[in-house]
């Protein structure tokens, strides 16, 4: 059969065109770039679940860049660290339109819904002041689900259930000591005018409990001391786990509303839900729907 020059064009176009798109599939699953990127920023975090390469970088809230790189720190970078729990680095791109990240910026892994793949979230910061450098390495913070609240809060309950139980046995031990005492101010007032030794010998004993009183009132005082430090601390603590489980349990009214309607949504979305912003969330002293109007 005779073939004319068409055909071999025809052919010869389907294979460039296929090695064309195998080349286009290949340089996006590798992460490969064409042009490297001028503007990079690299986190350390303590766990990194659901972050992966390609996973989108939102300053502000707005698009602004891709993961570009992930690699586990070594034993020397995680002792040379402020943080020993941060066991992965991650390297982000910022695209050139972003304005120079302030020093004071808070990098978070944050998600849409509970269900929405995550993203490497960064804060505004504080204009006016210092910039991060091209490159430099910042510290990341924990994201908080619901099964990190729990497991964060329950700790700190029983901790402060502790702390009461100790301060409760303070206060009876020194109880003790003054019952010991009391007892004998009444048989001191029947024999005043006529046992002088006796008056000697219960103010001596008065000086003893007294002394021991006012040693255990310093433990106390220092104990309370101490007590409303930690707690002060973990009460900090605290509120951040509750500011996070607010935006948590507001953003759950999403997927509780498309489980109601339609449990396909879960696996065939389509668009994206226009959610509450997580600053608005926290602001509101009144529960807000977890979807915009």
């Amino acid at each position: 059969m005779k073939r004319n020059l068409s055909d071999y064009i025809v052919a010869l176009a389907v294979v460039s065109c296929s090695l064309v798109l195998l080349a286009a599939l290949t340089i996006a699953l590798s992460g490969y770039r064409l042009k490297k990127p001028e503007r990079t920023l690299q986190i350390n975090y303590e766990d990194v679940t659901g972050i992966k390469i390609h996973s989108e970088v939102r300053y502000a809230g707005a698009p602004a860049g891709r993961v570009i790189a992930m690699r586990h720190l070594s034993a020397a970078e995680r002792d040379a660290s402020e943080n020993k729990k941060d066991a992965v680095r991650v390297t982000i791109s910022i695209d050139e339109g972003i304005p120079p990240v302030p020093s004071d910026v808070m990098a978070t892994l944050s998600s849409d819904t509970m269900l929405a793949p995550k993203f490497v979230a960064l804060s505004a910061g504080t204009t006016g002041g210092k910039t991060l450098a091209n490159n430099a390495v910042i510290e990341g913070h924990v994201a908080y689900g619901l099964e990190q609240i729990m497991a964060a809060a329950g700790p700190l309950f029983d901790n402060a259930n502790r702390l009461l139980d100790n301060l409760n046995v303070t206060v009876t031990d020194l109880k003790g000591n003054l019952g010991q005492f009391m007892p004998k101010i009444s048989p001191l007032v029947d024999t005043l005018n006529t046992d002088l030794d006796e008056l000697h010998k219960v103010v001596a004993d008065f000086g003893g409990v007294e002394k021991n009183a006012n040693t255990v009132l310093g433990t106390a005082d220092k104990f309370v001391g101490a007590t409303d430090k930690q707690l002060q601390e973990q009460m900090k603590q605290l509120h951040v786990i509750l500011l996070n489980l607010k935006v948590v349990t507001t953003h759950a009214k999403a997927i509780t509303e498309a489980l109601g309607e339609k449990p396909n949504r879960l696996i065939f979305s389509g668009k994206a839900n226009n959610l509450t912003p997580e600053d608005e969330i926290i602001k509101s002293s009144k529960p807000l729907p977890a979807k915009k109007p």
